[in-house]
């Protein structure tokens, strides 16, 4: 029995170590390019930013595609996990001082505590906003997004309207920055992949799906709608420590709506309700909108043009639905498992 139960283990969590091997070789890959120098900094940069834009879609994904909020403040999410991690190292700690043995310990904290900001802010906005829905909802996580930039303007301690600068790249491209944020990716698959096939992810979907079916079958709607909402903003904070520790300055104008507006794209463009789409959205289009930057302004109209052009004959997004094969657990061992125990009895 118990060499059942671990080999039904090691099927269960085979793909994502799969996974996480290809991930190791894929580092090991662009390093080797970059030490050759196939690939610059710059490309290396722009993959570094595609996958936190994946961070932060997968977040909203779970809020908008799981559990059928609409929300539109997730920008205002990435500011305070931006601005909480960059105090630790620039107010709380002199970071540059620090011994290079404690130098990634103070760096994962100060991601960890940027996460962990956002994701209060996520159960502040989360709870009271649960009152409304729809548009209204979209509404009130805009506001919300703008209210965070605004507070940030007014406070002297992280530079007000002057943008943060001195903030330690320890995240930058010359730096080990790349494989942090392949850690951090990884992770956020992880969770996500098995927060979504759990009873929670069960009981999210339910809510999308039909919130008075939910409730009456015994599902507080209310707790998982506000669990959501802070997955997502912890995932969008900690993408935001990333992106202030790889850039080295922040400012409040980065996290303007039309950033939330981008994520949104991201996600719906990809194929909302799945991870894959989220993936595939936010890496695709970041890297299309920098091959188009040297049309300069006419960039965001061919960009535009050919986002209209997707829905009218992809309107279910580039992935259509479909997920990849290794975020899909592979339940069938264990539905049969608990048939035979309930034929048993």
């Amino acid at each position: 029995m118990k060499e059942r139960n671990a080999n039904a283990g090691i099927r269960r969590y085979a793909p994502m170590i799969g996974v996480a091997a290809a991930v190791v070789v894929f580092y090991l890959a662009i390093e080797y390019l970059r030490q050759a120098r196939v690939l610059t900094p710059y490309y290396v940069q722009i993959l570094m930013f595609g996958l936190l834009n994946c961070m932060v879609t997968l977040g909203l994904n779970l809020i908008n595609g799981i559990t059928g909020q609409f929300s539109i403040g997730q920008a205002g999410f990435v500011a305070v996990g931006a601005y909480s991690s960059a105090a630790v190292t620039t107010l709380l700690f002199e970071f540059n001082k620090l011994p290079a043995t404690l130098q990634p310990l103070v760096f994962l904290f100060a991601v960890c505590v940027g996460g962990f900001a956002a994701g209060v802010f996520g159960y502040l906005i989360g709870r009271p906003s649960l009152r409304v829905k729809g548009d209204y909802l979209a509404i009130v996580t805009l506001g919300f997004g703008e209210i965070i930039r605004s507070l940030i303007r007014y406070i002297e301690a992280v530079g007000g309207p002057r943008g943060l600068p001195g903030i330690p790249q320890y995240a930058g491209v010359r730096g080990g920055g790349l494989a942090w944020v392949l850690f951090f990716f990884t992770l956020t698959v992880w969770f996500l992949r098995n927060y979504i096939y759990s009873f929670r992810g069960r009981a999210c979907v339910s809510c999308r799906e039909d919130e008075l079916a939910a409730e009456t079958m015994g599902v507080n709607t209310t707790t998982y709608k506000v669990q959501a909402f802070i997955v997502g903003a912890v995932t969008a904070g900690a993408a935001g420590a990333l992106q202030a520790h790889i850039i080295g300055f922040i400012h409040p104008d980065q996290f303007s709506y039309v950033r939330s507006t981008d994520f949104l794209v991201y996600l719906y463009a990809g194929g909302v309700g799945t991870m894959s789409g989220a993936i595939i959205g936010a890496m695709s289009l970041t890297i299309v909108l920098e091959i188009l930057r040297f049309l300069a302004d006419w960039r965001l109209i061919i960009y535009g043009v050919v986002l209209v052009l997707m829905m009218l004959y992809q309107p279910n997004g580039i992935c259509s639905g479909k997920e990849f094969p290794f975020l899909i657990p592979k339940l069938k061992a264990a539905a049969k498992s608990s048939k035979a125990g309930v034929t048993g009895r």
